[in-house]
Order: C-alpha cells, then sequence, then structure tokens
C-alpha cells in the first residue's frame, strides 16, 4: 500500500510540474502580449499629444496601424487563453488526486509519505505547499475543505486579488512615470 501511494505521489507531482512549468511559459507569453498592449497604449498616448486624431489622414493611418496591432494582439491571446485553461484543468485534476491521496486516505501511511518527503525536492516542495494551502484554507473558513478544488478555488481567488492589486499599483505607477517624462 505504501509503495502504491508513493507511487501515485511521484506520478502526480511529476504531471503536476509538468503542468505548471507548461503555465510558466504561457506566463511568458502573456507578458508579450501585456507589452504590446502598453505599447499600443502608448501610441494612442502619442496620437491624442500630437493631436493627430483631428487630422482626417493623419487619424485614418493611426487607425490602421492600431487595428492591426490590435489583431495581433488578439490572435495571439485566445490561443494563449485556451492553452492557460487547459493547464489549470490538468493542474486542478492533479489536486483533486494529491488531495485524496494524501489528506482523504483511508491509511496513515499515506499522510507519513508525504511527511517524509525531502523539502528540497520537487515532491517534497509540492507535498509541502499543498499542506500548508490546506491549513490557509482551514484557518481561514474555520472548517475543513470537502475538496482539494475548494482549496484551490480559494487560493486561485486570493492570487487573483493579490494579481489585481499589483496590476493597479503598475498603472498607477505608469502614470506617474509618463506624467514625470511628460513634465520633463
Amino acid at each position: 500500500m505504501q509503495q502504491q501511494t508513493q507511487h501515485i505521489l511521484e506520478t502526480v507531482v511529476q504531471e503536476n510540474s509538468h503542468s505548471v512549468y507548461g503555465l510558466s511559459t504561457q506566463m511568458i507569453q502573456l507578458k508579450t502580449v501585456q507589452n504590446e498592449v502598453a505599447r499600443l497604449l502608448n501610441k494612442l498616448d502619442e496620437i491624442t499629444e500630437n493631436g493627430w486624431h483631428e487630422d482626417r489622414g493623419l487619424a485614418c493611418i493611426s487607425i490602421l496601424q492600431i487595428q492591426d496591432t490590435v489583431r495581433l494582439i488578439d490572435m495571439a491571446f485566445y490561443p494563449l487563453f485556451k492553452e492557460m485553461a487547459k493547464e489549470v484543468e490538468v493542474i486542478n485534476i492533479h489536486s483533486e488526486e494529491l488531495f485524496n491521496t494524501i489528506v482523504k486516505g483511508d491509511s496513515e501511511q499515506s499522510i507519513d509519505v508525504a511527511t517524509k518527503l525531502d523539502i528540497n525536492s520537487k515532491e517534497g516542495w509540492s507535498a509541502f505547499a499543498m499542506e500548508g494551502n490546506i491549513k490557509t484554507f482551514t484557518k481561514e473558513f474555520g472548517r475543513e475543505p470537502e475538496s482539494f478544488e475548494e482549496v484551490l478555488t480559494y487560493i486561485t481567488e486570493t492570487v487573483a486579488k493579490v494579481m489585481d492589486n499589483s496590476e493597479k499599483n503598475k498603472k498607477a505607477d505608469a502614470l506617474t512615470s509618463t506624467k514625470e517624462n511628460i513634465a520633463n
């Protein structure tokens, strides 16, 4: 039983690591898309500052340039979003499997295997992180999670809030630096 549990843990953690690696490369692609959006916003600011939007000829040229950029961004974003959604779905499946094996396992041996993993290894760190996520959930809601999907949803929403705040700060910083550049 312990070998079977160990094998399940190793397999799921390796598959999870692969999915996370896939997501990290897609995040790099998403950053490229974000950079293009920022470049486009700068172009719009330039058009407005120079008054090109008031001249029909310059406005048409500007619109055509912007149209091409927006199409390229859209072409990059949609497949990237679909790939990321698939990877998240796979991670959810693996995480549920890990949850069922470690937390809801019938045997105390499965819990012993998880605690014996080396925290310096990928598998050990993933098990440690999962345990921490479950403890955070339990502390936040005052109850054990019904499934790991519930924990994942909570963690995902928390990360989204943090990222949203981070984006707001970046926009505020960008606006401040843009105003400083205009002043100079």
